[in-house]
């Protein structure tokens, strides 16, 4: 071997390892934009997680309200039907008093 292909080889090894090392850059640049990307995603999630109401919770609230709105509306009408029989005695009772 010649010093002009000792010469020729030495580039070549250098142009290796530059290649190799510009892929390890590349590979670890890329690496870090997507692991920067997932924190950003996953602390997205969890916000929405913390707060936000899940649809299962919601939906069990919505039914107990629900429930408590009708027993409401029962006790009404009953209350109103309990002052109907009153008004009709306490009626009953005054007009044959005024004839």
């Amino acid at each position: 071997m010649t010093g002009s292909d000792i010469a020729a080889l030495i580039g070549i090894a250098g142009t290796i390892v530059a290649i190799i090392g510009a892929i390890v850059a590349s590979h670890r640049s890329t690496g870090d934009k997507i692991q920067k990307g997932d924190d950003a995603l996953h602390e997205r999630i969890n916000r929405v997680r913390d707060e936000y109401v899940r649809r299962v919770d919601l939906d069990g609230h919505m039914a107990r309200m629900e429930t408590s709105v009708k027993d409401l509306r029962d006790e009404n009408r009953e209350g109103t039907r309990e002052i109907n029989r009153r008004l009709d005695q306490v009626l009953t009772t005054i007009r044959p008093a005024s004839s």
